[in-house]
């Protein structure tokens, strides 16, 4: 390692210019700002970097490129790898940045725009798929739904907002009363986790959250619905068209999420299109799953458009509008499709009721408690404890009986002037 650069400016200048580059990268320590040092790359690249403790755990940030001139006088104030320091401006900077860091503050947030909230909002998101908030990222179909309700149910009510600093309980709880039960309770989660972020709580100064009325709990739903709502449904979807038709469609023949489906991609489909793949990261329980799918499901499935960018280049999602993301405009589809459901409407019922209604009728036609919960991906049920440890079998021959059964059902109600008779015992 060289020596220290000398305390005057033009010595040091002239001290760096003598430089020569090595095979490895160098660290070079300041003589005059403890925990300063002047980075070299073997390309000959000259960079500031500050080592120091953030939290009780050493730290190194970038504070900006060596040059002999330096930028304005506000270089420093903020942390950014492109800005120009030099000697005396880089000393100034890792002043600050200590500081900063015994205080309990992370520099290194410092490079985020300090007031705008859709910044704030990018750099969670930003932060939730790299590093998470508990040592690990959270899972990307996580992250895409805190991004997706960002950005439908808070940004557009926030765009007044220039300063972060400004919120406050009152607004937050104003933001709630403009949206709907469900998306209420959702945007509500979302800011729990944004208020709690230490570089947020830091730069307002307090955790507001806390003080915001949280919206009443949903209440358990038992919805399920009739032969007769299945077959309106089913045949709402198919006058519904792509995407979202065929969609509903899957829902309510698999028993699947909601997201499960409509993030689908084709290589999740087995070759012959008879089985779905779920990884674990795309499930709510994280274990990898794999959904047989009965003729009548495949035959949707191979009845689906391929869908591709301006560039001819194929999506990778079977539902889509885009070509580049999956289907996401679930409060149109689910209008449209209720306006095709026809008069009188559906009474109160959620996409999610297909998968209830589906789990009920495989009761009916007298499909094991295990297969079912096999079927739904379930992690607690009939096989719990020590023998939900030791029993690894996963039902696939099973699953795929039960599933043709009920795909079957499915068409004899969906059938014109069919009757259904009851299983017997």
């Amino acid at each position: 390692m060289l020596g220290p650069i000398p305390g005057q400016f033009k010595k040091a200048a002239a001290f760096i210019t003598a430089l020569k580059p090595e095979t490895t990268r160098q660290e070079i320590p300041d003589s005059a700002q403890a925990g300063l040092y002047l980075v070299m790359q073997p390309s000959g690249a000259l960079s500031w970097a500050v080592r120091t403790k953030i939290d009780g755990k050493a730290a190194k940030v970038t504070i900006g490129r060596y040059d002999e001139i330096g930028s304005n006088d506000r270089a420093g104030n903020i942390v950014s790898s492109t800005q120009a320091l030099s000697v005396t401006q880089a000393r100034a900077a890792a002043e600050k940045v200590i500081a900063d860091a015994k205080r309990g503050n992370d520099p290194r947030q410092q490079k985020i725009d300090r007031t705008s909230v859709n910044a704030w909002f990018d750099e969670f998101i930003k932060t939730a798929r790299a590093t998470g908030f508990k040592g690990r990222a959270v899972k990307a179909s996580t992250a895409d739904e805190y991004d997706r309700i960002i950005a439908t149910n808070i940004k557009p009510h926030w765009k007044h907002v220039t300063d972060i600093r400004t919120l406050d309980y009152r607004d937050i709880e104003k933001l709630l009363a403009k949206l709907t039960p469900g998306a209420r309770r959702n945007a509500f989660a979302v800011l729990s986790a944004f208020f709690r972020w230490k570089p947020v709580a830091r730069a307002i100064g307090r955790n507001i959250i806390e003080l915001a009325e949280a919206p009443a709990k949903a209440a358990s739903r038992d919805r399920v619905l009739s032969h007769e709502e299945i077959k309106t449904v089913w045949k709402a979807a198919e006058k519904c068209g792509y995407p979202f038709g065929p969609m509903v469609q899957l829902l309510l023949l698999t028993g699947q999420r909601r997201d499960e489906i409509a993030n689908l991609k084709w290589h999740e489909l087995s070759d012959d299109q008879d089985a779905i793949t779920l990884e674990a990261s795309r499930t709510k329980n994280s274990r990898l799953h794999v959904v047989p799918l009965a003729p009548l499901a495949k035959a949707i499935i191979e009845g689906l458009p391929r869908i591709a960018d301006a560039d001819g280049n194929p999506s990778e999602y079977v539902f889509t509008t885009t070509a580049k993301t999956p289907f996401s405009g679930f409060s149109n589809g689910k209008n449209a499709l209720d306006k095709h459901c026809g008069e009188p409407a559906l009474a109160d019922w959620h996409l999610h009721d297909l998968r209830r209604t589906c789990a009920t009728e495989l009761a009916k036609l007298g499909i094991k408690q295990e297969v079912t919960e096999a079927i739904l991906n379930h992690k607690t049920g009939k096989v719990s404890g020590v023998a939900a440890i030791y029993n690894r079998y996963d039902y696939q021959d099973e699953k795929r009986d039960a599933l043709e059964q009920w795909a079957k059902r499915v068409q004899a109600i969906t059938a014109d002037n069919v009757t259904i008779f009851k299983k017997s015992a």
